[in-house]
């Protein structure tokens, strides 16, 4: 099957009053935009920036790399490329991103990933704006969490989401990179920490 073909309403049950969502075996907690917008802020003022980045990447990393083998492990699709696809195809039906890929490129043989794409709506950076000035650095947290998370399923290694560009600070539009965490240098070094969490 081609990822685009995946029939994500059947295989997806809702419960609003809990605003919980299950995707098979996996639950994923849903907020109302301006909720998370709120509770990011929250998350901020008692965590700190640092602390509430790490909070929110790993939720999303966790739901993502959870979702995106349950998929493989359910669904026989054309090729990898349709595999690796099917991780933004579920991440813009949880209605948080409309994800388009520019270039993407990886070897299993050497462990090579890259993977380049526009966040076509910036839903995190505008529910950052709403409540804060321009940041100084990216905002899309849950974002990049949510793509590290299902490119390191598809690799079966360890990847990095960083976005060189963020409407959260003032850039045109979201983008983001992914590679495999031994191709980063200092600025995936706040990711890395993070990643060393899960041992994958």
């Amino acid at each position: 099957m081609k990822a685009l073909d995946f029939n994500l309403p059947k295989e997806i049950k809702f419960d609003y009053q809990k605003g919980i969502t299950s995707f098979k075996e996996s639950r994923v907690l849903i907020f109302d935009a301006n909720y998370f917008g709120l509770l990011r802020q929250k998350l901020v003022e008692s965590l700190g920036r640092e602390k509430a980045r790490e909070f929110i990447f790993k939720i999303d990393f966790q739901n993502a790399y959870e979702e995106f083998l349950n998929m493989k492990q359910n669904y026989t699709f054309d090729n990898e490329m349709e595999l690796l696809a099917s991780g933004p195809t579920i991440h813009t039906w949880r209605g948080i991103v409309q994800a388009t890929p520019k270039e993407i490129k990886f070897d299993r043989s050497t462990g090579n990933f890259f993977f380049s794409g526009i966040w076509k709506n910036s839903w995190e950076a505008e529910q950052y704006l709403m409540y804060n000035e321009v940041s100084q650095e990216t905002v899309c947290w849950s974002l990049t969490g949510y793509a590290s998370g299902w490119t390191s399923a598809f690799m079966e290694s360890k990847c990095i989401a960083i976005e060189p560009c963020c409407v959260g600070k003032g850039d045109e539009h979201c983008e983001w990179l992914i590679k495999d965490i031994n191709s980063w240098g200092d600025e995936a070094n706040i990711y890395k920490e993070i990643l060393k969490d899960f041992n994958y």
